[in-house]
């Protein structure tokens, strides 16, 4: 797959964002979480995604220009009401604020419903770490799990990132969907016409499938079984029922662009300096190092921390470039076509 830089990236997605309705600030915030999902390998939450929010934006179903309004506000707790708008900019205000609070109080939370589709959600956790601080973001998602032992897609396949600072030479960064594999990469998958390995889909009369087609009209297994089931449930809880949110079973399919789609987050920053007022980042470096240099088991020649892999990716493929996808890349020019924006590498 031939390269492209990551600020070259950027900046065509910002003009298709741009071009699709959105302020020239918010345009360049989605691109750029666009982008960091890209860089870090982590193809299900980036360009594959671009096409639909395009399509919503087009059809309503996302608020271009949303009006983000406090619904609640204590000293170390916030909800905010999206209002339709794009999760790259409802939650990075969320965060922010969740910071400000965490500044102030020692830690921060803020709730968020009825924004669209939040992507990286690794992206919004790893924004704390700049100002040296714990970032944890949670989301919700449509229904595309099935509760263990079922067959009837009912639970979002919730994702849950955890960003602590260290002075490694990368941070702790442990970014999950509750699903096996985030339904990302089936989509992917069904658009390359590639098919996808064993355990990681039900088709629609809930029987294991490789086809991923099939597998993206019918239902992601959770991982760990029982344990992720129950894992997706309670972040689901944490997010919808936290914020008021409608729960996943009530929203629809995320490709279904012309009906409307809201989910919830909720991001917490934590200061450590303020609560424990002592060398936070020293103690995460003890741990960290201690595990680094433990015995391996046979086969290994190396342990990773969680976010090592992706922040190898990430250094990498700025150095050399991004590799989309050739079934991606037509899909992005074919969205600039329409939009009267010139090709990725024109």
């Amino acid at each position: 797959m031939a390269r492209i830089s990551a600020a070259a990236l950027e900046a065509f997605l910002a003009r298709i964002y741009e071009a699709a309705g959105l302020p020239a600030a918010d345009a360049a915030a989605c691109a750029a979480q666009t982008v960091d999902a890209e860089l870090r390998g982590i193809a299900s939450h980036g360009c594959i995604r671009v096409g639909a929010f395009v399509e919503r934006l087009r059809t309503g179903t996302i608020n271009p220009r949303p009006a983000i309004a406090t619904v609640v506000d204590l000293p170390a707790y916030a909800l905010l009401d999206g209002d339709r708008g794009m999760s790259a900019v409802v939650g990075r205000r969320a965060m922010d604020l969740a910071m400000a609070k965490a500044g102030a109080a020692g830690i921060g939370a803020v709730a968020v419903r009825r924004v669209s589709h939040t992507g990286h959600v690794g992206y919004f956790a790893a924004m704390a770490l700049a100002r040296r601080m714990v970032g944890i973001a949670l989301s919700s998602a449509t229904a595309n799990l099935a509760p263990w032992g079922g067959a009837e897609r009912l639970i979002g396949n919730n994702p849950l990132a955890i960003a602590i600072p260290s002075r490694q030479a990368y941070p702790v960064v442990f970014d999950m969907a509750t699903s096996k594999v985030a339904r990302g990469y089936v989509l992917v998958a069904a658009k390359s016409g590639d098919p996808i390995p064993e355990g990681w889909a039900l088709d629609e009369s809930g029987s294991p499938t490789t086809d991923a087609g099939r597998a993206a009209a019918g239902t992601m297994l959770p991982l760990g079984e029982h344990k992720g089931y129950g894992l997706a449930l309670v972040l689901g809880l944490l997010t919808n029922a936290l914020s008021g949110n409608p729960p996943e079973a009530a929203q629809p399919d995320w490709l279904e662009t012309d009906r409307e789609f809201l989910l919830s987050m909720l991001l917490v920053a934590v200061d450590p300096v303020r609560c424990l007022g002592e060398d936070y980042e020293g103690a995460v470096d003890t741990v960290v190092e201690r595990i680094k240099w433990s015995r391996l088991a046979p086969g290994f020649d190396e342990i990773r921390i969680p976010g090592e892999g992706a922040h190898r990716r990430r250094r990498d493929a700025l150095a050399s470039g991004i590799a989309l996808a050739p079934a991606v890349e037509r899909e992005l020019d074919e969205v600039a076509t329409r939009l009267g924006v010139a090709q990725l590498r024109a």
